[in-house]
């Protein structure tokens, strides 16, 4: 075992009820052999582990995003907080920031970028496991929040319902999933990712370089003259308009459009689907309706 300081930071751990035995790798406990179908994050993420984190860019989109969705309070000392799909870290940087303690998994090696931004915060609790077999016991989390990431697994009601039962009685679940419109059906994602999902994370990411620098400063152009219209006209997503500098725009711009072409599953969701989740839940105090990244779900466990 190499430890640092009451922390495992490589080594293997031994579940004392079923005696299976769990690799810590890089201070991070892996209860999955591999990244299954979300090897373009870890690609991603590792690739850009700083870019979305509000420390990094000087703005609060992060927070922001994470405090519209839940509606919860800045000091959440005292909560227990599961977060599920972590990517690399900037919504788990916010959350650390309220002085909760959080429980933080992802299923992909997204993971090791996330410890490298927030591993040496003494609230966090990170590891790799699957949504579907998250080895926590049931019933004790204060909140549970899941962002930009339910749509991008093979089954999102189900991802849902496994997250719910780590709910205590009077717990709270935030979730944002993307929204199932026409106008995002018709749009170059839908239209490009039967080709795109096709190639090799390398060869894929060169096009989206390519393309960026191709098409950007037309893209930042159309944003300012035509609003979310003018971005559709395009195939690559930009964000000048957040006061993002250009440097770091172009670098928001080809992860984010890396991100739109890459993911195995790209399944959005109407607002009457979610609801539905929520209610075959038990879930009380549902609101469901559009948020800042497609539709957003927010619900309490009964008590």
């Amino acid at each position: 075992m190499s430890y640092v300081g009451d922390e495992i930071r490589e080594g293997v751990l031994e579940c004392r009820t079923c005696h299976a035995n769990v690799r810590v790798e890089g201070g991070i406990p892996r209860f999955i052999p591999d990244e299954e179908y979300a090897g373009s994050f870890g690609f991603q993420w590792n690739k850009f582990r700083k870019t979305q984190l509000d420390s990094n860019t000087g703005l609060h989109i992060s927070s922001e995003r994470l405090f519209d969705v839940t509606k919860w309070p800045p000091n959440l000392a005292g909560n227990l907080i599961l977060e599920a799909g972590s990517g690399a870290g900037r919504f788990t940087e916010v959350l650390l920031g309220t002085g909760a303690t959080v429980f933080s998994f992802d299923l992909s090696n997204a993971a090791t970028a996330n410890y490298a931004n927030n591993g040496d915060r003494p609230n966090l609790h990170l590891f790799r496991a699957s949504i579907y077999d998250i080895p926590l016991p049931e019933g004790i989390f204060d909140k549970i929040i899941c962002l930009g990431v339910l749509q991008h697994t093979p089954d999102p009601e189900r991802s849902f319902q496994s997250l719910v039962k780590f709910l205590k009685p009077g717990g709270e679940i935030a979730v944002d999933v993307y929204a199932l419109q026409l106008s995002a059906l018709i749009s170059w994602k839908y239209a490009l990712r039967p080709l795109t999902t096709r190639m090799s994370k390398d060869r894929l990411f060169k096009w989206v370089e390519r393309t960026v620098d191709a098409l950007l400063p037309t893209a930042v152009f159309l944003r300012r003259i035509g609003g979310r219209f003018g971005t559709r006209l395009l195939p690559i997503l930009q964000y000048a308009h957040l006061g993002l500098p250009s440097d770091l725009n172009r670098e928001w711009a080809v992860l984010d459009t890396f991100d739109m072409y890459s993911p195995a599953f790209d399944l959005p969701q109407t607002e009457s689907t979610v609801r539905k989740w929520f209610e075959d839940s038990g879930l009380d105090n549902v609101w469901v309706g559009l948020g800042p990244n497609g539709i957003v779900g927010r619900g309490k466990r009964k008590r």
